[in-house]
């Protein structure tokens, strides 16, 4: 079979420009009005492109609904690798915490996960993250960080519930998310404290701000 034409350059900067600008507008509207209240007429209008735009790189609402929980799996700034497994697990809330302030995709992401239906939809992402984060525990478990009494899965399904539940709550309290990275930090600090080894608390950083600065070093790389 012959290979197809590869796009020039600026093609494909331009189609990553409308798709970034369709799933952009796309949070904004999933954020407003849940799945069943978005059309995509309105996530057009939002975005500004052409129904031959948005089509090129969607064939129907479910799709793009897929592809803002799928855009959740990517945490952006991470740092794999670290002395201790644990600041990982840390990381990864804090990363999160910063960014669903910010960007409506994320904030669209736990809403659509959170829907009755969305399982039997188009998927939501929860599975997904509880593997990701009962291997973070696994392999820190391992490395002698978290008590051998600890079930890592079980673990998992605890901090993507008390995440989450911290955004939506915060969110229904005080009607925005200031705030939010304290108390994901508070979160994750008092949970290390009760399942990390009690030599690796002075070396965990809990700080509110470091989801912020990781997050900021990753767009700077690669700016």
């Amino acid at each position: 079979m012959p290979e197809a034409p590869r796009q020039s350059k600026p093609q494909s900067d331009r189609a990553k420009w409308t798709y970034g600008k369709i799933l952009h507008a796309a949070g904004l509207v999933f954020e407003k009005n849940g799945y069943e209240g978005a059309s995509v007429n309105e996530i057009i209008k939002v975005a500004g492109v052409t129904k031959g735009a948005f089509y090129f790189h969607f064939e129907a609402k479910k799709d793009l609904a897929v592809a803002i929980l799928e855009s959740t799996l990517q945490v952006d700034g991470l740092i794999i690798g670290q002395e201790i497994k644990l600041q990982e697990v840390v990381d990864t809330g804090l990363i999160l915490g910063h960014k669903i302030t910010r960007e409506p995709q994320i904030r669209a992401a736990l809403r659509l996960s959170v829907s009755y239906n969305a399982a039997s939809i188009y998927g939501t992402p929860w599975p997904e993250w509880i593997k990701f984060n009962t291997a973070q525990l696994a392999e820190a478990q391992q490395r002698g960080e978290v008590g051998i009494d600890v079930d890592p899965k079980a673990q998992a399904h605890q901090i993507a519930g008390t995440w989450s539940g911290l955004v939506l709550t915060g969110h229904s309290v005080y009607g925005n998310l200031e705030g939010l990275e304290e108390r994901v930090s508070l979160m994750y600090e008092n949970l290390m404290t009760v399942i990390a080894h009690p030599r690796l608390m002075r070396k965990l950083d809990f700080r509110p701000t470091r989801g912020r600065d990781l997050y900021q070093a990753f767009l700077d790389k690669n700016s």
